[in-house]
C-alpha cells in the first residue's frame, strides 16, 4: 500500500474525493512527492495538536502557519491554505494513528527536523496560552513515533515551561 492511500476515499465513481492528498496535491500541483508527504504529515500532526482540546484558537492557527512557512517551505497563501485544508479534514486525519503521520516523515527527514516539528507542535499547543496535560500527551506519543527521545521530548516541552498548565499557579 502506498503511503496516499491512507488518505484516500474510495467513492466509485464520484467526482467527489475529498482527501488531504487530493487537496494538497492540487494546492501545489508543481511539487515533488516527498514535498507532498512532508506538508500532509505534518499538517496533519500540527491539526492534531491544534484539536486535542476540541477547540482551535486563532493563535494556534497564526501558529500552524508560520511553522509550515518557516521550514515547510510554502508561502504564506499556501500555507493558510494546508492549514484549512488540515482542520477542515481532521476528522478523516483524526482517525489515523500518530505512526501513519510520522513513519514517511521518519523514512524523509533527519532526526535534528523531526525535532524542529517536535517544537513546532509544542508552539501550537502554547500559543493559546496554556499548554494542556492532553497536548502534553498528545505530543509525547508523537516523539515515539518520530523516533525521538524522552530527553527530545522534555528539551522541546521546556521551550514553552512557562505555559505549561501543570506548573502554574494559577487554574
Amino acid at each position: 500500500m502506498a503511503f496516499w492511500d491512507i488518505f484516500k476515499t474510495k467513492k466509485a465513481n464520484s467526482e467527489d474525493l475529498s482527501t488531504i492528498h487530493l487537496k494538497i496535491k492540487k494546492l501545489l500541483p508543481n511539487e515533488n512527492e516527498d514535498k507532498l508527504i512532508k506538508t500532509a504529515c505534518i499538517s496533519g500532526l500540527l491539526a492534531r495538536v491544534a484539536t486535542i482540546d476540541y477547540e482551535v484558537h486563532k493563535n494556534e492557527m497564526e501558529q500552524m502557519i508560520h511553522s509550515l512557512t518557516k521550514w515547510g517551505e510554502l508561502t504564506k497563501p499556501e500555507a493558510e491554505n494546508v492549514v484549512k485544508i488540515a482542520l477542515e479534514e481532521i476528522n478523516d486525519l483524526a482517525g489515523l494513528e500518530n505512526h501513519k503521520y510520522c513513519h514517511p516523515l521518519n523514512e524523509i527527514m533527519k532526526p535534528e527536523d523531526r525535532y524542529s516539528i517536535l517544537k513546532a507542535l509544542f508552539s501550537i499547543a502554547a500559543s493559546d496560552g496554556s499548554v494542556d496535560e492532553s497536548e502534553s500527551e498528545e505530543i509525547r506519543v508523537i516523539c515515539m513515533s518520530l523516533r525521538l527521545q524522552h530527553k527530545d521530548f522534555i528539551s522541546a516541552r521546556a521551550s514553552v515551561l512557562d505555559n505549561l498548565r501543570a506548573l502554574r499557579k494559577d487554574p
